[in-house]
């Protein structure tokens, strides 16, 4: 097990974005793609939309997530309520707290921003398990609203693949 003493947890600073992108850059993605969403999560805190948090140990970057406060989420949208979007924890430092630590950061700042309650959405697929399971031992309840694909309520009876936009979402309050 990593030694959770050393987990570091910071905002994004653009000195980072060449150690992120190619730590992140991953096999179903590509460069340019992975260049392109940092440099946009990078403006994106810039202009007050979302906040970044890098997760590292050392020098080595482990992890991030995101309090997005512009979600596309209507729900969310709504009542005001920022959403924790694009958090991720390197599997091999995946069931060691880190994950939880990175949340709990993010509900600090959403706290801090005086927001009431925060919101998270997640996958519903084994790759999400990890995930599905924290935020529920974290205090993440269904928002009641059914899973969305795309950010859109999905049909009864219609089909929808099961990939990366077929989301439930989860309130909880601060």
């Amino acid at each position: 097990m990593k030694d959770r003493n050393k987990l570091i947890l910071h905002i994004l600073q653009k000195e980072d974005l060449t150690g992120i992108i190619k730590t992140f850059t991953f096999p179903w993605s590509s460069l340019q793609a992975t260049q392109e969403k940092w440099e946009r999560y990078y403006t994106e805190q810039q202009t007050n939309i979302r906040t970044v948090c890098i997760a590292k140990i050392g020098n080595e970057f482990i992890g991030y997530g995101s309090l997005l406060n512009n979600t596309e989420y209507q729900e969310f949208k709504n009542f005001g309520i920022p959403e924790i979007n694009d958090v991720w924890i390197s599997a091999e430092y995946r069931g060691n707290g880190f994950g939880k630590r990175l949340v709990q950061r993010l509900e600090a700042i959403a706290l801090k921003e005086n927001h009431k309650q925060v919101g998270i959405g997640v996958g519903l697929y084994k790759d999400y398990g990890f995930a599905q399971k924290l935020y529920v031992r974290m205090g993440y309840i269904p928002d009641g609203n059914g899973v969305t694909y795309k950010y859109q309520p999905v049909t009864p009876g219609d089909s929808y693949p099961v990939d990366d936009d077929l989301i439930i979402w989860f309130k909880k309050n601060l």
